[in-house]
C-alpha cells in the first residue's frame, strides 16, 4: 500500500493540470457538504460544552409551558414554588438549577462608562454552573450561598466574549463593579471560553443570581409570589438512575404538590386537569433550543442539494480519469503482458483516486471553514455566536467518510474498465477510446447523469425561489413599508404594571409629534415580535365539540391600533376614549375568528370569556370585527384572535411595542423616536426599534437562506455539467479530427461539421432532460412542506 501510495503521489505530480482541476471540483463538492453538515453537527447535533452531558435531563417542556388550559396560570409547571419542590424533595437527581427571564439592557462600568446599550443576560440559581458542570477562566461562578437575601447577592458573572470584546479582556476585571440597568453588580468570575447559556441559538452575555429577580425586574411581582410559568431547569442524574426512575420520582413529587393550598383554591374542574398532568423527563446534553426543530427540514434539503452538487463533480471527475486512462494505456496494457494481475492494477488505480479524493477533502475543509461561518451568520444572525462550528472529531469523520466514498465513486468504474483491456490488442492498436462499456461510450452516460442531476438541482432552486418570492408578496392585511416598530421594557427602570399603561399613552402622545409621523398605536404583542398570548376560551352561543376549538389568540392594544396599521373595522366600532377602567369590558375579534364562531350572524353585542377560575365572572362584549392580519406567522392558516383595550388590562403588562405609521421611509425617523423616549425617560430599555420590513424579513431568514444557496449550488452544478459536456466533446472531436478533415475534404461544409457535433451534444442534453423530468417531479414531493403558494409540479419551475 505504502508502494502504490508513493507511485500515485508521483503520477498525480507529474500531471500537474489534470490533478489541479479534478482537486478543485472535488474541493467544490465535498467542501459543500461539509460547510452544511459542520452548520448540522451545531445545530441539530452538539451536546452543550459541559461536564459528562449525557448526565443531564431536561425537566419540563418550556417549549409547551405545560399549560392544561391556557390561560390558568396556577396550571402552568415551574412556578418558582413548585421547582423549589421539585429540588428539595427529589431522591434521583445529584442537582437541579433553573434558569429564568432573558433580558436586555444597558451595561456600564464604574470609570469608562457606557459598554454596551444591547446586553443579554439571564436570572439562574445558585448551582446552575455547579449543575452543568461548567468552571470559570478568572475568579468563580455561582454558588448556592449567591441565592441568598434579595440584594446581598448583586454579583455577576460574565460570558468569556463579553469579557473579551467588551471589557477588553481586562485581568484585573474580578472585583470590579458593573452598572446593569442602571444597578451596582460586583464582577465574581469569567465564565470558560465556549459556554453561551443552556439555550441552543441564545448568547448570553451575564448571569445573575435568581435572588437579584426584584432588582432586575424591578416592576415585577417577588420570587414567591409568580405564579406562572417562566422557569425553565435542567438536572443531572444520580449515578445508576434511568430517565424513566426520574419521571416517575418527578410524577409523585408534583402530585403531592397539586394537592396543596395553592390548588385546592381553584374549582374542581381544574384541580382534575392538575391531577393528570406530568413533569417530563428528557434527556437534556443539548440543551434547551427554540428553533432547532424549525432549522431541521431547511438543512436537510440543503444537505440533499450539495449531496447532488458532489455526485455532479464525482462524474466530472471519473470523465477526466476516463480521459486520462487513454494516455495511460500502453503503461496498463505493459504491466499486464509483465504479469500484474488485474486485482492489482484496480487496487493501484483506486489509490490514485483515494489520493484526489482526499486532497479534495483537505481544501474542501479550508472552504468549509468559511462557509460554514457565513452561513451560521446568514442563518441565525446575532444568536450564531452560540454555536461552535469549529471542525470536531464528527465534522472531521464525515469528511473523511466523504473522500472515500467519493474515490470510490468516481474511481471503481474508470478502474474496472481500463484494467479489462487486452494488452496484445492495445499494445499494436494503440488506442481503447474513450471508456466505451458494452457498445456505449460510459463517458457519455456520466455526462448525461450530469445534465438530469443539473436539472434536478436547478428545478428544486427554481421551486424554493418561487415559494420565497410569493412569501414576499403575501397580503399581510397592512402596509409593513411604512411603520416602525419600537419594543420599550420600563420594567427593569422600576415601572409597576398600572404606571406601565400610564407610560403607554403618554409616549403614544410624545410620539405622534414627532415630525414624519402619521399615527402611533400601541400593543403587547406586536408585529412578528416573537411573543404570544393565547387561551381557552368560553363563547356565548357556541357549544365546541372539542377543547381545542375553545382556543383562542389574543392581545392588549391601544386605542389608535388599528389606525396605526391602516386595518380597517369591518362591522362596529373601534376602541375609544370611551372604554375607560371603569367602564364594561369590550373586545374587537378578527374575521376568522368571527366566521368560526358566528358563521354569518352579526357577533356585535356577544359576550365570550377566558375560561377559568380567574376570569369566569370578567366577560367582554364584543363591539366590532376588523379584518384579518398576519401579526406574527405568514405561513399557515390566519389565527383566531381577540383584542382587548389597553386601558381594561386582562394580564399584567410588563413590556410596550409601538407601531409608528409613517408617512415616508419608517428609518428616516428612528434618531427621532429614540431621542423621545430618552427625554422621557433615559432608564427605560428600548430593547428592539426595526422596520415593520425588517421583521417580515426576519421571520423569513431561512427561507432567504435556502433558497439562494440552492439557487447558488444549482448555478455550480450547472457550470460543472457544462465543464463535463465541453470535456466530453472536446476530447471526441480531438479523436475525430481524421475523420472531420476527410468529410471536408470529400464536400462537407463547416456548417454541416459544426451540426453533426452540435446534434452529439445535444442527444446527451435530451438524453439528461428525458431522465431528470422524471426524477425532478418525483424529489419535488419532498419539499411540499416547505413550499408556500404553489404545487410541487409546478411547470413554469420546471
Amino acid at each position: 500500500m505504502i508502494q502504490d501510495i508513493r507511485f500515485g503521489v508521483r503520477v498525480l505530480r507529474k500531471n500537474p493540470g489534470f490533478t489541479l482541476v479534478a482537486t478543485l471540483t472535488l474541493a467544490l463538492g465535498i467542501g459543500a457538504n461539509t460547510a452544511i453538515f459542520s452548520l448540522i453537527n451545531a445545530v441539530l447535533l452538539n451536546s452543550l460544552p459541559v461536564r459528562r452531558p449525557a448526565e443531564l435531563v431536561v425537566v419540563g417542556d418550556p417549549a409547551r409551558a405545560y399549560q392544561v388550559n391556557a390561560g390558568t396560570p396556577q396550571s402552568d409547571l415551574f412556578s418558582y414554588p413548585l421547582y423549589r419542590e421539585l429540588r428539595d424533595h427529589n431522591s434521583v437527581f445529584s442537582g437541579m438549577m433553573a434558569s429564568g427571564i432573558v433580558n436586555r439592557g444597558k451595561v456600564e462600568t464604574e470609570s469608562t462608562g457606557l459598554v454596551t446599550n444591547d446586553a443579554t443576560g439571564t436570572l439562574v440559581s445558585g448551582n446552575y454552573f455547579s449543575v452543568l458542570g461548567v468552571g470559570a477562566l478568572l475568579g468563580r461562578t455561582l454558588t448556592p450561598e449567591d441565592d441568598g437575601a434579595p440584594g446581598g447577592g448583586a454579583v455577576v458573572v460574565v460570558s468569556y466574549d463579553f469579557w473579551r470584546q467588551k471589557l477588553s479582556e481586562a485581568p484585573d476585571i474580578v472585583g470590579k463593579q458593573l452598572r446593569i440597568n442602571d444597578f451596582p453588580y460586583t464582577v465574581i468570575g469569567v465564565a470558560a471560553p465556549g459556554f453561551y447559556g443552556d439555550t441552543v441559538g441564545s448568547k448570553q452575555d451575564f448571569w445573575v443570581p435568581l435572588a437579584m429577580q426584584a432588582w432586575v425586574e424591578r416592576g415585577r411581582p417577588r420570587l414567591e409570589d409568580i405564579q406562572i410559568s417562566w422557569l425553565r431547569s435542567i438536572a443531572r442524574l444520580k449515578p445508576g438512575v434511568s430517565v424513566g426512575q426520574a419521571q416517575a420520582d418527578m410524577n409523585v413529587i408534583f402530585q403531592q404538590w397539586v394537592k396543596g393550598p395553592q390548588v385546592l383554591a381553584l374549582d374542581s374542574s381544574d384541580q382534575d386537569s392538575l391531577q393528570k398532568a406530568k413533569v417530563p423527563v428528557v434527556s437534556g446534553g443539548r440543551g434547551f433550543s427554540d428553533f432547532r426543530e424549525d432549522a431541521f427540514v431547511p438543512l436537510m434539503v440543503l444537505m440533499g442539494i450539495v449531496g447532488l452538487v458532489l455526485l455532479v463533480a464525482c462524474a466530472n471527475v471519473a470523465n477526466l480519469l476516463l480521459a486520462r486512462a487513454t494516455a495511460r494505456q500502453k503503461e496498463i496494457a505493459l504491466r499486464l503482458a509483465i504479469g500484474a494481475t488485474r486485482i492489482r492494477l484496480v487496487r493501484q488505480l483506486l489509490t490514485e483516486s483515494l489520493l484526489l479524493a482526499f486532497a479534495g477533502g483537505c481544501a474542501g475543509l479550508l472552504l468549509a471553514a468559511w462557509g460554514s461561518h457565513a452561513l451560521l451568520r446568514l442563518s441565525i444572525g446575532r444568536a450564531s455566536a452560540g454555536f461552535t462550528v469549529t471542525p470536531d472529531s464528527r465534522v472531521f469523520a464525515f469528511t473523511a467518510g466523504m473522500c472515500i466514498l467519493t474515490g470510490l465513486l468516481f474511481g471503481l468504474v474508470p478502474a474496472l474498465r481500463i484494467s479489462q483491456i487486452s494488452p496484445g490488442a492495445t499494445l499494436k492498436e494503440g488506442t481503447i477510446g474513450w471508456g466505451r462499456l458494452s457498445g456505449f461510450p460510459l463517458g457519455k452516460v456520466l455526462v448525461s447523469l450530469e445534465v438530469s442531476i443539473c436539472l434536478l438541482v436547478l428545478f428544486l432552486a427554481g421551486l424554493l425561489l418561487r415559494s420565497l418570492n410569493n412569501l414576499k408578496n403575501v397580503d399581510l392585511g397592512y402596509d409593513k413599508n411604512h411603520i416602525l416598530m419600537v419594543r420599550a421594557d420600563p420594567v427593569p427602570a422600576g415601572y409597576k404594571p398600572a404606571e406601565i399603561i400610564n407610560f403607554e399613552q403618554e409616549m403614544v402622545t410624545r410620539l405622534r409629534a414627532v415630525p414624519g409621523v402619521v399615527s402611533v398605536g400601541a400593543s403587547e404583542n406586536g408585529l412578528f415580535s416573537g411573543t404570544e398570548s393565547a387561551s381557552t376560551m368560553k363563547i356565548e352561543g357556541y357549544t365546541a365539540a372539542k377543547d381545542q376549538d375553545r382556543s383562542v389568540f389574543w392581545d392588549q392594544v391601544g386605542a389608535d391600533y388599528f389606525k396605526s396599521l391602516k386595518v380597517p373595522v369591518l362591522v362596529g366600532r373601534e376602541f375609544g376614549s370611551e372604554d375607560t377602567p371603569t367602564s364594561p369590558r369590550v373586545a374587537i375579534i378578527n374575521q376568522s375568528m368571527s366566521r368560526f364562531f358566528f358563521g354569518e350572524a352579526n357577533p356585535i353585542g356577544r359576550k365570550l370569556w377566558i375560561d377559568d377560575q380567574q376570569h369566569r365572572d370578567k366577560p367582554f362584549e364584543i363591539i366590532g370585527v376588523v379584518r384579518d392580519v398576519r401579526d406574527h406567522a405568514i405561513r399557515g392558516p390566519i389565527q383566531r384572535r381577540f383584542y382587548i383595550c389597553a386601558t381594561q388590562p386582562e394580564d399584567t403588562l410588563y413590556a410596550v411595542n409601538f407601531e409608528i405609521s409613517t408617512a415616508g421611509d419608517p428609518q428616516t425617523v428612528t434618531e427621532a423616536v429614540r431621542k423621545v423616549f430618552a427625554g422621557y425617560d433615559p432608564k427605560v430599555i428600548l430593547t428592539r426599534v426595526r422596520t415593520a420590513e425588517m421583521l417580515v424579513d426576519a421571520s423569513l431568514s431561512q427561507d432567504f437562506l435556502i433558497a439562494r444557496l440552492s439557487m447558488f449550488f444549482g448555478l455550480v452544478a450547472l457550470l460543472l455539467a457544462s465543464v463535463g459536456l465541453y470535456g466530453l466533446m472536446s476530447y471526441t472531436v480531438g479523436i475525430r479530427t481524421r475523420e472531420i478533415g476527410l468529410r471536408m475534404a470529400l464536400g462537407a461544409q463547416r456548417l454541416e461539421v459544426l451540426k453533426m457535433v452540435v446534434m452529439d451534444a445535444s442527444k446527451l442534453v435530451l438524453i439528461g432532460l428525458l431522465v431528470g423530468i422524471p426524477a425532478s417531479l418525483a424529489a419535488s414531493r419532498l419539499l411540499s412542506s416547505v413550499l408556500f403558494g404553489l404545487k410541487a409540479m409546478d411547470p413554469l419551475s420546471l
